[in-house]
């Protein structure tokens, strides 16, 4: 971590649907903080916090410090509950860590050297997996996983097995696909899906054992 990142939170009562979506129409996001021992904290972040946030960092996977109150802990986002129509944040989950724990995360991948591949090649880039499950601690979560193509030539592969993992072990099987370069005419061949390829997101925590109990479930109707 080259920079550390504070939350202002305030602390909040369980309360009612409705007293919620007022907190919101005044530009808070109700909150959640838990982890290890720790008995749920529930709370409230100024929508322009974390918009600010947002902006100088990706926020999934990025260790940051939550303080209310007295207290402060180190803590990871582990969800951002979006409205389905506007896409703006309605509720945060931060996962209380400690920094000498190892913690599952998935991490985002980031293709370099396409340019070069189909130019030597005429193929196709192939990319299956956009992130990876990785497990490391706090500190060492990357914010992506780097993989350079230039160099593959049609046929040719790069699987979990061949990613360096000095600092973070993958979860995945070692086999996996990350990428791999098609022939055009292999392609025209077989019907796709027609999916096509989509930037990759940041990185998000993954829930470990049980997940907590939805706090939509705990406010009162």
């Amino acid at each position: 971590m080259t920079k550390e990142f504070e939350i202002l939170a305030e602390t909040r009562e369980i309360t009612t649907k409705g007293k919620l979506k007022e907190l919101r129409k005044k530009g808070y996001i109700p909150a959640v903080a838990y982890g290890g021992k720790h008995q749920p904290y529930h709370l409230y972040v100024k929508f322009k916090t974390l918009n600010n946030l947002i902006k100088q960092t990706s926020i999934e996977g990025t260790i940051f410090t939550l303080k209310f109150q007295d207290k402060e802990f180190p803590v990871i986002i582990k969800e951002i509950q979006r409205d389905p129509i506007t896409d703006n944040p309605i509720h945060i989950d931060f996962q209380i860590i400690s920094l000498k724990e190892k913690v599952e995360v998935k991490v985002p991948i980031r293709i370099v050297g396409e340019e070069v591949a189909l130019k030597h090649t005429g193929g196709i880039i192939d990319y299956p997996v956009r992130e990876l499950r990785i497990k490391c601690l706090p500190k060492d979560i990357p914010p992506y996983i780097e993989l350079d193509v230039s160099n593959l030539k049609i046929g040719q592969a790069i699987t979990v097995k061949d990613i360096p993992q000095e600092k973070f072990t993958i979860l995945e099987s070692p086999d996996t696909i990350i990428v791999h370069i098609l022939s055009k005419k292999a392609v025209e061949e077989v019907p796709t899906s027609g999916e096509g390829i989509t930037t990759s997101q940041e990185p998000e925590v993954i829930a470990k054992g049980k997940k907590e109990k939805a706090e939509g479930s705990e406010e009162k109707k």
